[in-house]
């Protein structure tokens, strides 16, 4: 993604978690006839991924066929007695909490030393991965700002393979959660486009964390 914040990623951080994707698969999903999803995005994404279980979850979910996924996962508290600990765990309940949550934040902290310094509140927008989901850049930015500060942060305080994990995992979460705002026409045509980003952010991502 161009970066809005993080596939919150930087343009080029956000361009780089964007720039390689998974080998099309051979059989076509069971999905490409469906008229919602008919679009020129909707169906180069259904042409990369085919029925690659994960894409046919997220179509299942937008489709009501299976329950909807929006769990965020646990993180830890704030114990105000050491402040390395409390900053990283700051962090993570910003970068790895809901859209709503993150904002408030921004809103209280961006551009001052507090409630912690050394925190990077710097966000780019989202790019694209490789030419998918071009229409959903902005739709997405949130999510893409919650996922640049996740990043941003956590790979100068706690740069582990599990830390970028949740915070994909996050950013697949709150996608989906702009996704399920959406009216039932609109919401499987997003929910495509929600796990090609996603998948950009796994395949391509490493390199900016």
């Amino acid at each position: 993604m161009r970066r809005l914040a993080a596939f919150t990623l930087a343009l080029p951080l956000a361009m780089a978690a964007c720039s390689q994707q998974a080998a099309p698969t051979a059989s076509p999903s069971p999905y490409a006839d469906r008229p919602e999803l008919q679009d020129a995005g909707s169906q180069a994404i259904l042409a990369r991924y085919g029925n690659d279980p994960g894409l046919t979850a997220a179509l299942q979910e937008a489709y009501g066929e299976r329950p909807g996924t929006l769990a965020y996962p646990s993180v830890p508290a704030l114990n105000t007695q050491d402040y390395a600990s409390d900053r990283l765990a700051y962090v993570k309940r910003t970068g790895w909490g809901t859209v709503s949550n993150y904002n408030a934040q921004y809103s209280a902290y961006a551009g001052t030393s507090s409630p912690y310094t050394g925190l990077d509140w710097t966000r780019d927008g989202c790019s694209a991965p490789d030419g998918l989901g071009l229409g959903y850049r902005e739709d997405f930015r949130p999510a893409c700002n919650v996922h640049d500060f996740a990043y941003r942060n956590l790979k100068v305080y706690q740069r582990t393979d599990a830390n970028r994990l949740t915070s994909d995992d996050v950013f697949y979460t709150n996608m989906k959660a702009i996704c399920a705002a959406k009216s039932w026409y609109a919401r499987p045509a997003c929910y495509s486009a929600a796990y090609a980003y996603y998948q950009g952010v796994r395949i391509g991502g490493s390199d900016s964390f």
